[in-house]
């Protein structure tokens, strides 16, 4: 049984984890919208602007969290080589799930795909890594699955610290906006109050998505393998990646594909792709555990036994 003290304090440096992340995110949205107004920036180039900014404030915060603070390496948080297996894995559930649950919906008729324009779709699908990747899924995961989770399971076990990360996620929000809120009024701006939700969200469907979303990305997370972070961060480019295809993109560019829903709750396959690459990696976890168990006690057997 680990100490009351210990877990403590692995809650209190998990926590901080999650602050560093909304921090992060938030300094980087207001002091990007500051530079766009001052430069005169086009939208496409502020948001690459606070992506870049997004991982380089989360990014060495963490690390020096996990190797100067706690004196643990980050190989410990699923960071590791070679890196094609989990980048791979990532991408694959993330995908072919996506194909498997979109597919077929695209066949019945429940989504129409009008006319696409292939450079705009190769230009969306290169922007749209590039900035999903620095903005969201590195830095989340890296704080998120990877800092805060691994510290709280140390402390405690899997459950509590899935339990506390799943519900400090969709809670980022709000650190990002009272951030952000502080940074365009030091910077000039006249800026909308703090909200706890992303303005225009509804609150119930904001908090179950994400939800579901963390717990699929601790699934990823658990995965047996090597630099097991990774998993959980491909996965998040792919599944993003499918969701703003079929939903025709961000507010700020355009996929180049004309996709159209025919009825409105057919918005509800998003939570049908999570759950089942939930079940997937379920799956490949407990498979991947039975096979090592295995081979070690194959190994255990003496030859000739």
């Amino acid at each position: 049984m680990r100490n009351g003290d210990g877990r403590g304090r692995a809650v209190a440096r998990g926590v901080l984890g999650w602050l560093v992340l909304g921090v992060g995110l938030g300094l980087a949205i207001g002091v990007a919208e500051a530079v766009q107004r001052w430069l005169s920036l086009g939208t496409t180039a502020a948001m690459l602007l606070q992506a870049v900014l997004a991982t380089v404030l989360v990014v060495p915060a963490i690390v020096l969290l996990r190797t100067r603070v706690d004196h643990r390496t980050l190989a410990g948080l699923g960071l590791a080589r070679p890196v094609g297996l989990p980048i791979a894995l990532g991408l694959g559930v993330g995908l072919g799930v996506g194909a498997l649950v979109w597919g077929p919906a695209w066949l019945v008729g429940w989504v129409e795909v009008g006319a696409v324009d292939g450079r705009e779709l190769a230009w969306f699908l290169v922007l749209n890594t590039v900035v999903l990747l620095l903005f969201e899924a590195l830095p989340e995961e890296l704080a998120l699955r990877g800092y805060t989770w691994t510290t709280i399971r140390d402390g405690w076990r899997v459950a509590a610290a899935t339990l506390i990360t799943t519900a400090l996620f969709p809670l980022t929000s709000a650190v990002i906006s009272a951030t952000r809120w502080v940074a365009a009024t030091l910077l000039g701006s006249g800026p909308s109050a703090p909200t706890v939700f992303p303005a225009g969200s509804d609150p119930v469907e904001y908090v179950v998505q994400l939800v579901v979303f963390g717990l699929v990305l601790v699934a990823a997370r658990r995965i047996p393998v090597r630099g097991a972070l990774l998993v959980a961060i491909a996965f998040h480019v792919a599944q993003l990646t499918v969701n703003r295809l079929v939903l025709g993109g961000t507010g700020w560019l355009s996929t180049g594909a004309d996709v159209t829903l025919a009825e409105p709750d057919v918005i509800l396959l998003v939570l049908v792709h999570l759950a089942v690459s939930g079940l997937v990696f379920v799956l490949i976890r407990r498979a991947t555990e039975r096979r090592r168990a295995t081979a070690s006690r194959e190994a255990l057997v003496p030859h000739g036994a």
